[in-house]
């Protein structure tokens, strides 16, 4: 019975420090992400301030206005035809650049010979403006999809391919030969050697392509489009609409936070699989 009481208050100051620091970690994320939040808040109420005070609303709608518009394009669902096929044409072409820019930067990489003869027309290739083949682009596929796809990728692809290069010519020779040694085949090496060290170079490089494949296919839809955010974009400036343009802008914002999103949730997982795959020489 003496002992009981001990263990009882034992008990108690755990779960009391338990909840201690589980309020303090509430505390601390709730205070980050006020952090987070405050710059964009400040800037939304200058603006709001600022717009017919500072600068004409003509020229920069209120940030209120810009929400009336929003509100009103979604409810009279005059926007979703614009939204399915800026959507279509920037998964189709971020897909095809990533996976070109994948497959392209390793066969590269793991081929000094390729990459000799190769590498110097990649680059005068990557130096052309990407913007003065829309038109070009547009003669070939005409002005429905087919050119904003093409614009797209071909923005991603360079991207993706230079940092895929890049990772496989990183990997340690020594490390490929000493898994060679030890009796591992070509499909071993790639996935317990070059991807693993390739990964971070990937998922850079799939980051840093997404708002280029946004570029890629506004560009494509400002030169000449049937539909889309683009041509929206453009018809609203050239109606004098602030407010429509903005609400274009917003929504392509949109498109580029959720992309990093699923991109950085796909970076957890594989750089997850990376350490679990290919931890020494006994997996190989």
């Amino acid at each position: 019975m003496s002992q009981s009481k001990p263990m009882a208050d034992m008990t108690y100051d755990v779960s009391d420090g338990a909840r201690r620091n589980f309020g303090a970690a509430i505390a601390a994320r709730s205070l980050q992400w006020l952090l987070r939040l405050l710059p964009g808040i400040a800037l939304l109420l200058f603006w709001q301030w600022s717009a017919g005070r500072l600068i004409k609303e003509l020229y920069i709608s209120k940030p209120t206005a810009v929400a009336q518009r929003l509100y009103e394009l979604f409810a009279s669902g005059e926007i979703y035809p614009h939204l399915w096929t800026t959507g279509q044409e920037l998964v189709l072409g971020y897909t095809i650049g990533v996976v070109g820019g994948v497959l392209g930067g390793y066969a590269l990489g793991r081929s000094p010979r390729l990459a000799r003869i190769f590498e110097p027309y990649v680059m005068a290739f990557y130096g052309v403006p990407k913007i003065a083949l829309a038109p070009l682009f547009i003669i070939w596929f005409g002005i429905g999809m087919g050119s904003k796809i093409a614009l797209a990728s071909i923005m991603v692809f360079f991207l993706v391919f230079y940092n895929v290069f890049a990772g496989v010519r990183s990997v340690d020779r020594e490390v490929v030969n000493l898994t060679l040694i030890m009796g591992a085949n070509q499909r071993q090496l790639t996935y317990h050697v070059f991807l693993p060290a390739a990964a971070p170079f990937v998922m850079l490089g799939m980051r840093l392509a997404i708002p280029y494949s946004v570029i890629g296919v506004i560009v494509g839809e400002f030169t000449s489009s049937a539909q889309g955010l683009g041509l929206f974009i453009h018809e609203a400036s050239s109606t004098y609409d602030p407010a429509g343009v903005f609400a274009g802008i917003v929504i392509l914002l949109a498109f580029v936070t959720i992309a990093n999103l699923l991109a950085g949730r796909l970076e957890r997982r594989l750089l997850r699989w990376r350490s679990l795959s290919g931890t020494g020489p006994a997996d190989i």
